[in-house]
This record gives structure tokens, sequence and C-alpha cells, in this order.
């Protein structure tokens, strides 16, 4: 962050105490020099007295605030305005851009991604500024989020138009424009990351092999349709995160270097990020940013555990594990159906996935319910398959196996 966004100036109003409090007090731990204000009055004297390089105001008070914000607007130089809107929030935005506001930032969000926002609508910039420092503007992982980025305003700006609309025939037709939108960027994002399977690091089929067991395990789990397609979309793009990494990295077949090992493991928050627009028609980001985690706390990239972890991402972790290892890696063969669902079991029994999800995983591949493994592996030994990595995690980690051998120490996470 740059000596000038450091000496910037942030008014952030609420006159509610609510998100605002939590706000000044991360930008402030940031650095960022930042007063709360509660009314018009005072706000009125701190823009005298200085003016702000941003304001950040709660969305649903934008009414309480329209003076200040007119006043804003039509100064010679615009002061950016940003906007505070839950996530869980069904508001019409229209009013909020009318009066001034020049941004949005959905909450709860991370410090990191709160930072990361406000610096963004300082330089004038919208959300496709959020590429971080180590990515390149020409890659495509930041090409990629500039698409995701702009379909996700244009899905806002459908969606508000809908709200507006009093014709029925004028709010499904603009509901159908939304929906041909979010169907066009999963058909970029499913480009994206097909050709990033097929660049020779070892993932070739595996997004479309996740989405189909998925599908089945939802389907199997009784979720409604539309939960199903959001569990189908998060389990094909989960990984589109990878794109960060190169590939002649993840194809290695001896062990990872340490900066490789980093990339990786940041790959979920950066996958949700990229996906963050698709939220807005069912897609589980939050499964999808804890889909490497693990019951026991193993997982990562935050090491959650138990209920911490969010049953999306359990449903996600046991099926991407199973997509991985049926498909062949660079540093290990593939294993069959059998051998995959019994390292799953060894999986569920050490704690680490959901004993159910495993369980009904068997029904959906084997049409049964699991046999008895009263040895812990025989199964997976009689299949003829070579020791397995603990799932998730090989090339982060490394640690023993036990008596049958070590896990693979070289290659890329298994999912």
């Amino acid at each position: 962050m740059g000596s000038n966004l450091l000496s910037a100036h942030v008014l952030v109003l609420d006159a509610n105490d609510g998100i605002g409090l939590w706000m000044r007090d991360a930008l402030l731990d940031a650095g960022l020099p930042c007063e709360l204000v509660r009314d018009t009055g005072d706000a009125d004297r701190k823009i005298d007295a200085r003016r702000p390089s941003l304001v950040v105001i709660p969305v649903d008070q934008v009414q309480q605030w329209a003076n200040l914000l007119a006043q804003l607007s039509q100064a010679t130089s615009g002061v950016p305005v940003l906007g505070a809107v839950s996530r869980d929030a069904s508001i019409d935005f229209t009013a909020a851009l009318a009066l001034g506001v020049t941004d949005l930032v959905t909450y709860p969000c991370s410090t990191e991604d709160l930072v990361v926002r406000v610096a963004s609508s300082m330089r004038g910039g919208r959300r496709n500024d959020r590429v971080p420092e180590r990515v390149e503007p020409a890659s495509p992982l930041a090409t990629l989020r500039s698409v995701t980025e702009a379909a996700e305003q244009a899905l806002l700006r459908t969606e508000t138009a809908a709200a507006r609309v009093a014709r029925s025939e004028e709010r499904e037709h603009l509901r159908a424009a939304r929906d041909a939108l979010a169907h066009s960027l999963q058909v970029i994002l499913g480009t994206m990351i097909g050709n990033g399977e097929a660049s020779g690091h070892g993932r070739e089929g595996h997004a479309q092999l996740a989405a189909s067991v998925s599908r089945q395990l939802t389907t199997a789990l009784g979720w409604p349709a539309a939960r199903i397609r959001g569990m189908e979309l998060a389990a094909m793009f989960g990984d589109i995160g990878l794109l960060a990494v190169p590939g002649e990295l993840l194809g290695v077949r001896g062990p990872l270097t340490d900066a490789t090992r980093e990339l990786v493991r940041a790959h979920p928050e950066t996958s949700a990020e990229i996906l963050e627009p698709l939220s807005r028609v069912g897609v589980p980001v939050a499964a999808v940013r804890a889909h490497h985690e693990r019951l026991d706390g193993s997982g990562y990239p935050k090491g959650l555990r138990g209920r911490q972890m969010p049953f999306g991402a359990q449903v996600l972790a046991v099926v991407d594990c199973y997509a991985a290892m049926v498909r062949p890696r660079p540093h290990r063969p593939q294993l069959t159906p059998e051998a995959a669902l019994a390292a799953l079991r060894e999986e569920a029994t050490a704690g680490r996935l959901a004993v159910r999800l495993v369980d009904l995983m068997h029904e959906v591949i084997a049409g049964g319910p699991p046999p008895a493994d009263n040895d812990g592996g025989a199964a997976r030994r009689t299949a003829g398959a070579s020791p397995h990595p603990r799932l998730g995690v090989v090339g982060v980690t490394s640690a023993p196996l036990g008596a049958r051998g070590r896990r693979h120490e070289a290659g890329p996470p298994l999912g």
C-alpha cells in the first residue's frame, strides 16, 4: 500500500453504530486514517476541516445522509462513496446509486477484502482493481477476475431494474436476461478451467467429474434442484483459483517448492473471490472457500475444525477427493472407484471427512452400503491400489500413513 494511500482520509457514516464501527476499527488497524461520524452536523464539520478521500456508508442509510451525499457529488472533484450492504439484504440499490454511491462492498467480509475495496474505490476504480500484486495484470487469472467483476455489476443492475418495474412481463424479461448473463459467465469459467486443466499438469477432466459426482451426492441427500445446481457449479469451479499457479509447477513429479505450496494453499480463497458474482445465482461461495478444510482441523487455508466447516464444504471435500483419486496425477497413478471409496472411509474413520457423507458416497458410486472394513484398509489393498496420500493436503504437509507406507510428498493437493 503506497504512501499516498496511507495518508488518505476515510470518513465512515453510520447513524446506528452498526457495521460502521467494525469498518472504522478495521481500517484503523490497517493503518488508514479513518473517522466514524453519527450525525450530519458532525460530518459537515469534519468535511470542512479535512476533505475525505473516501466516504463509506451503509446502503440502508443513504436517505438519512442524502443532503451530505449531494454536497459531496456536487464538488469540483467528487469524493467516491463506498456503499456497504449485507449479503443477505434485499435492497433496491437504485436510490443509493442516484445519491452518489460509486461502489459497493458486501459484508460480512474479511478485513483484507475491506481494505482492498477501500483502496480500489479511492483510486477511482471498481472491483477489477482487486488483483493481488503477485498476479501480473495480463495473467489469465487477472483477466478472469475482470470478467467476473464486470458480470457481477451487470447482474446487480439487472436485479435492481427487475425490482423496480411494475409489469410482470418486464420483470420476467429482466430475470431471463439475468439468467442468460449468469449462464454466459458459467460458460466463460468452464472454458477457463478446461483450458487450465488441459495445460499438462495432470488435472484433465477433474472439474467435470467433480460436478457430476456432486450432482449425484446432493440428489441422494434430497436437496432441491436449485441447491443441487449451485453445488454442481461449486464443484466444477472450486479449484479455479489454481490458475494462479503455473501449470509447470503443479505438474512436477518431485517435491513442491515452499512458494508453490503457498500458492496452492491460497487457491480456495482465490476461487471464492472469483466466484463471488455467482453467489447471486445460488453458488455456495462459503463452501468453495472451505472445501479443502478438514473436520479435524488439518486442512487449509484456515484450519477450520468441526462445525466451523460449512456442511456444503464437507460435501465438496468428499466429492473433490474422490474425483481426484480416480484420475491419474503426475506423482501417482489413478485409483479404482473401490479403492478410492476405501480411502475415503479411512479418512472418515480418522475424523477428517464426514462419515455420513462418505457412507452415502458409497451408495451413490457402488450402489450399496459400505462394507465392513475391520482391518482399516483391506478393500483398498485388494483393489491393487498403491498407498494414497492423506486427502487434500499432499504437497502442503507431509506426515506418515502408518505401517503401510508414507504419504507421497511430491505432488499438488489431491483436490
